[in-house]
């Protein structure tokens, strides 16, 4: 009798153990408040806002825009974060970043979308720091709507916490953001009279009257990507016998401008994107695809959130060695060696859809800095969508001034290296500044991919 009791006692003990261990999945389903389980509208409002505020801002690209995307993907991320149970924060990465703590810890007291829309409201007003009191305007009526229409879903409690901690979460990023005294400088004089370039054979110099644009840019704060990471490989040796790697290069762009074929101009003039007051600039480009894969798919929140910021983070890091190399190396661009040893009167296609043909960037070529935007977004949108995805860019559709016309591809790294190599079209870079610029954009990105933000 006794032996049986035992028997019983014991099963009972194992029974009460075992109710006791809560299954994971379970445990996360008991988490009600999850971002997974919002839309991505909010976000979307925000970015497409940033892409039509940014395409006006003189002295802001293409460096400077890189990382303002940065930091602010960063905190629309951070503002989510706590319904994302399986992600971490960025300061654990980040030395000096501090995200204070939810102010109240019951996450179901707050409404992430209405985090993310003060938070993000904060931070564009704080990054786009060339805009206009009509563009501050246009950050603060999209936050005034957006609160208005996800008020009523809410209780007032939840929605004070909600606004409460997106804009505690944007102050920590800005005052991070403060702490890279070198970006911080150089965002005010992004083209210093201090500056002198380079002399000598094969060294890039700037138009008459122009000024180097970025100069110093190497030296700001990257993310993912440290020491050999931002390294370039050298270019192809300063030569001007035809038989050189250097000479042919060049020669094939003065060829290719020369024949004027429309194909190419459609090409070149759909990828530009150089143009202050026309379009956005070259990484905001690419968040302009991204955007149109995630309407396209109709990613959830926590998705859209970690993916706009793996791509912040790519696109600043990839800026800042781009434009080291560029003024490491100097090389010069088409229009100075095609004019001085083989067509004099080569002229770039860069800037027809104003009326002015003729321009070129304000920065040494090599590498290409489209070319490692390029590179590295294919990369980041193969990773979360997959490089086997057809997709038409829409994003110049109904433009007049130029080759506007959608163009299709039948996988995401297609359309990287069609923006890279649209620069030999447009006349404004060798191909050697091409394929280093991908080569570039795809190391930022495979150190940017491996820079955890989920936890397994």
């Amino acid at each position: 009798m006794k032996l049986r009791i035992l028997v019983i006692l014991a099963s009972l003990l194992v029974l009460l153990t075992t109710s006791c261990e809560v299954d994971p999945v379970a445990k996360e389903n008991t988490i009600v408040n999850l971002t997974r389980n919002y839309d991505n509208a909010v976000i979307l409002e925000w970015s497409d806002l940033y892409l039509n505020i940014e395409k006006d801002l003189a002295g802001f690209r293409p460096a400077s825009t890189a990382r303002a995307l940065a930091y602010i993907n960063m905190a629309s991320y951070e503002a989510a974060l706590p319904g994302m149970p399986e992600f971490v924060s960025n300061e654990l990465r980040q030395k000096g970043l501090n995200i204070p703590d939810l102010p109240t810890e019951d996450i179901a007291a707050y409404h992430w979308n209405l985090a993310i829309n003060a938070a993000m409201s904060r931070c564009l007003d704080h990054f786009l720091i060339n805009k206009t009191a009509e563009q501050g305007g246009l950050i603060k009526d999209l936050e005034a709507n957006v609160n208005k229409r996800l008020a009523s879903e809410v209780s007032q409690e939840v929605f004070n916490n909600s606004q409460t901690w997106g804009r505690l979460v944007a102050e920590a990023i800005i005052a991070y953001a403060k702490t890279d005294v070198e970006a911080e400088a150089q965002i005010l004089d992004p083209s210093p009279d201090a500056y002198a370039p380079v002399e000598g054979e094969g060294k890039w110099a700037p138009a008459p009257g122009g000024k180097a644009l970025y100069p110093y840019w190497g030296k700001v704060r990257t993310f993912a990507n440290t020491g050999n990471a931002l390294n370039v490989l050298p270019p192809p040796v300063y030569s001007i016998s035809p038989a050189s790697h250097y000479f042919r290069d060049f020669k094939e762009v003065n060829t290719i401008i020369s024949d004027n074929k429309e194909s190419g101009r459609w090409m070149a003039e759909f990828w530009s994107d150089d143009i202050v007051g026309l379009t956005f600039s070259p990484p905001a480009r690419i968040f302009a695809i991204a955007n149109q894969i995630i309407k396209l798919e109709q990613t959830d929140l926590e998705t859209t959130l970690h993916l706009y910021c793996k791509l912040g983070i790519a696109e600043n890091d990839g800026a800042v060695a781009a434009w080291k190399a560029k003024y490491e190396y100097n090389v010069e661009r088409p229009v100075q060696f095609i004019r001085a040893h083989i067509n004099p009167d080569f002229t770039t296609l860069l800037g027809g859809a104003i009326g002015s043909p003729g321009l070129t960037p304000s920065f040494p070529g090599y590498p290409s800095g489209h070319s490692t935007f390029g590179g590295l977004g294919a990369e980041i949108l193969s990773f979360f969508f997959g490089n086997d995805y057809y997709f038409t860019d829409r994003c110049h559709e109904g433009r007049t001034e130029f080759f506007g016309l959608p163009r299709s591809y039948a996988t995401i790294r297609e359309l990287g290296e069609e923006n890279a190599y649209s620069r030999i079209f447009l006349g404004v870079h060798p191909r050697f500044d091409c394929v280093e610029g991908i080569r570039l954009g795809r190391q930022i990105a495979k150190n940017t991919l491996n820079y955890k933000l989920r936890k397994s």
